[in-house]
């Protein structure tokens, strides 16, 4: 049976064909031969589209996004262990019982429950993994990028060839009383 609608991107985002695509290493009209659809829904994929009732605009599918499709390390849950943890919950297993199934920490499978269900008879796997996505692509904004005087700052002491943690350092003896004037090494790199 062929998916429709919205749930047809997160199968054919699956694709590695598609996902090659996604990370710049591929041809969109190539990508939807392979799956089986058309250059035209290939394209929807890439750039989004309107869906229409009567001849108005109801609403947009948006493009696929890179951080729902791009290959996740296996310490965080799976779309298809959110499914099976939604299943044995069903079917009345324990924490413990649905941990030792999928090989997971009881923690791990208490948190993503507790974090993802309307009590213990309502969790819903599909949400729960769209929330996830939504965590990992939230946009942060630097404080260097907000502050001007500290960008300029950073940047003189990098064109000397400062390292990041010397302008960390360096940094918080000339503002010691301004942690909005701070920067950790990493956030310099």
């Amino acid at each position: 049976m062929r998916t429709t609608g919205k749930d047809r991107h997160a199968d054919t985002a699956a694709d590695p064909v598609v996902r090659d695509y996604l990370n710049g290493n591929g041809s969109i009209v190539v990508a939807a031969r392979e799956v089986g659809v058309s250059r035209t829904a290939g394209h929807n994929w890439s750039r989004g589209y309107k869906t229409y009732r009567g001849g108005a605009v109801v609403g947009l599918v948006p493009p696929l996004e890179r951080h729902a499709v791009r290959e996740i390390s296996a310490r965080f849950l799976s779309e298809g262990e959110r499914i099976r943890i939604a299943d044995l919950l069903h079917s009345g297993n324990s924490m413990r019982e649905i941990a030792a199934t999928l090989g997971r920490s009881t923690s791990t499978i208490a948190r993503e429950v507790a974090r993802n269900s309307i009590g213990r008879d309502h969790y819903r796997p599909f949400d729960a993994q769209r929330h996830s996505v939504a965590r990992r692509a939230r946009n942060h904004i630097r404080r260097i990028a907000n502050d001007g005087h500290l960008f300029d700052t950073v940047g003189e002491l990098l064109q000397q060839r400062w390292s990041p943690e010397q302008i960390n350092l360096r940094l918080e003896e000339k503002y010691p009383k301004q942690p909005s004037m701070r920067l950790s090494p990493e956030s310099i790199y």
